[in-house]
């Protein structure tokens, strides 16, 4: 599996109209893209950056698997859980809409480290091929409280949240 980095996009009343309104594949991997490039967007705080650490999130979140069917809600929604706006099998780009970030930002804030540090040194090692241990269990841990910061800001503006991420199986 090849995993690119994953970007969470907080979005006002106006991004959200717009991507709404987007019906084609590549008008909204385009506009995804104008976001993500955003000077206005990265100094909001609206924009998240969760690099690779996306991947064993998700895993951790869930089952163990990069299944966006996985796990149960609001956890398996923080990710690749939520209405899926791409078709293709090369791109993720997940909508998790405004009233539904309270609830993943509420079990976001519940996940304690020795809990996730169980989940992370327990990952299969034959679907996630990169290193467990506790180096780069640090490493995703504290993207996670990123996560879990932008979450809480996400649902106290009442913003629907996109995920994004280029990966192929």
């Amino acid at each position: 599996m090849v995993v690119g980095r994953g970007y969470h996009i907080a979005l006002g009343r106006e991004h959200a109209k717009r991507l709404f309104s987007l019906k084609e594949d590549q008008a909204i991997l385009q506009f995804l893209e104008e976001l993500k490039n955003s000077p206005e967007m990265k100094k909001s705080g609206r924009l998240l950056d969760t690099g690779a650490a996306w991947d064993p999130i998700h895993r951790c979140l869930t089952e163990g698997e990069l299944d966006p069917a996985g796990g149960d809600f609001p956890l398996n929604h923080a990710i690749l859980g939520g209405k899926q706006l791409h078709q293709g099998a090369d791109y993720a780009a997940v909508l998790i809409r405004p009233d539904m970030t309270r609830f993943i930002a509420d079990a976001l804030a519940e996940v304690e480290e020795d809990d996730f540090r169980q989940k992370f040194m327990a990952l299969n090692p034959a679907s996630y091929q990169h290193p467990i241990n506790e180096k780069e269990f640090m490493a995703v841990w504290l993207k996670m409280q990123d996560l879990k910061v932008f979450f809480e800001a996400a649902a106290e503006n009442l913003e629907a949240v996109v995920f994004t991420a280029k990966y192929q199986a």
